[in-house]
């Protein structure tokens, strides 16, 4: 038999599957993503604040589930995700402002029991200007993945184990040129 190796089926198409195995997974129920947007206005610092640059932290950014309601669809259900998007502004005087805009979210997603809704903030942007007033108004745009899953058994039909290729030797650390040392004084 050939050797099979994860990739696209040649053009001929691929071969028969050896046997069926059953493997546990993380299946995907239902998903969605939707683009939201938030503007947050806040009192500027005394000094003032002109505006150098607004950056979304994206690592300390949170999406977990609010409340779960039912949709008046069977297995559907209301789900509200409540986002916090930490993000920073950061004045021309070199002051750092730290901030947390709230968004609450609702989707109709498949969720039937036993399943679990989750979701991600895949990316985002962050846009700050100075009001007349001395306040400063920030707009804060997020890309989110909304997601239903449960751990399952599932039945695939498979080509055995995946066996790793050997690797590569790491070459040593090649030593500098000569002359190693400064030249010394005449």
């Amino acid at each position: 038999m050939a050797t099979i190796t994860p990739g696209p089926c040649p053009s001929t198409g691929c071969p028969a599957p050896t046997e069926i195995d059953c493997i546990i997974v993380d299946k995907v129920y239902d998903s969605c993503t939707q683009t939201i947007t938030a503007t947050q206005t806040f009192l500027a610092p005394t000094a003032g604040c002109p505006i150098s640059s607004c950056a979304l932290d994206l690592a300390t950014s949170t999406c977990t589930v609010g409340a779960i309601s039912p949709s008046g669809t069977p297995n559907y259900n209301n789900i509200t995700f409540v986002i916090a998007a930490n993000y920073s502004v950061t004045c021309t005087t070199g002051v750092t402002l730290p901030e947390t805009v709230d968004i609450t979210q609702t989707v109709t997603l498949y969720n039937p029991s036993g399943t679990t809704p989750s979701c991600v903030i895949l990316s985002g942007s962050c846009t700050c200007v100075n009001l007349p007033n001395g306040n400063i108004s920030c707009t804060i745009s997020l890309c989110l993945l909304f997601q239903v899953t449960a751990t399952v058994q599932l039945l695939v039909p498979t080509y055995g184990f995946c066996q790793p290729p050997t690797c590569s030797a790491v070459e040593p650390i090649p030593c500098p040129s000569s002359p190693l040392f400064p030249p010394q004084a005449p």
